[in-house]
């Protein structure tokens, strides 16, 4: 990608931070409920036997009605925590299972059953932009980007982007090592990017 581009994404960063310090944590919306998505994104996460999460900062939409509903059928949940240069996630389901970690974000504790990548069915991944293409714009550390680009190759998970309504863009400059998401979630509206995707084919 050009300089030019790469300009670009630091730009995006700045206004967004500068706009994300205006924001109270308690005041960040929630995301679209399961009830609300496409019937055949409510059978793959509800089907899941493993859904990664995470805690949310900042204005980053809030999951708790998603987390409860998955919980209550029984499916596992797995949270990130910052490990060096990666993000390991480790499966809890238990409010008490987390503490103050990287980056001020709340992390699993210590002792809790590390998740092998190939168990993660469905990943809800936040960002700090993504556009109607599944595009993410993150915090410039590429910890997702790491780790979900083997299993993006190998075609097995599905990540969902969380972004709030006016953080979700038409477009966003791209990288090829950039995180693209199947969907994106905001709190009014779920966008089917693989179906964006066969549209523009079939034009």
């Amino acid at each position: 990608m050009s300089g030019n581009a790469q300009r670009l994404k630091k730009l995006i960063r700045r206004v967004l931070r500068d706009r994300r310090k205006a924001v109270a944590e308690e005041n960040a919306p929630m995301a679209a409920d399961i009830e609300k998505w496409p019937k055949k994104w409510q059978d793959r996460i509800m089907g899941a036997k493993m859904v990664a999460a995470y805690m949310p900062i900042d204005e980053e939409l809030l999951l708790d009605s998603i987390i409860r509903k998955l919980l209550e059928a029984d499916v596992k949940m797995c949270f990130p925590k910052v490990e060096g240069d990666d993000i390991i996630f480790y499966e809890t389901s238990s409010e008490d299972s987390f503490e103050e970690g990287s980056f001020s974000i709340r992390e699993p504790k210590s002792g809790l059953k590390k998740v092998d990548p190939q168990e993660i069915d469905v990943m809800l991944v936040p960002g700090m932009a993504y556009d109607r293409k599944g595009t993410r714009l993150g915090r410039g550390k590429g910890f997702y980007d790491r780790y979900c680009r083997k299993l993006k190759e190998e075609g097995r998970i599905r990540i969902l982007g969380f972004v709030s309504e006016k953080n979700c863009f038409a477009a966003l400059p791209r990288d090829p090592w950039d995180l693209v998401a199947d969907a994106v979630v905001t709190e009014t509206s779920f966008t089917d990017v693989s179906e964006n995707r066969k549209n523009e084919v079939d034009q």
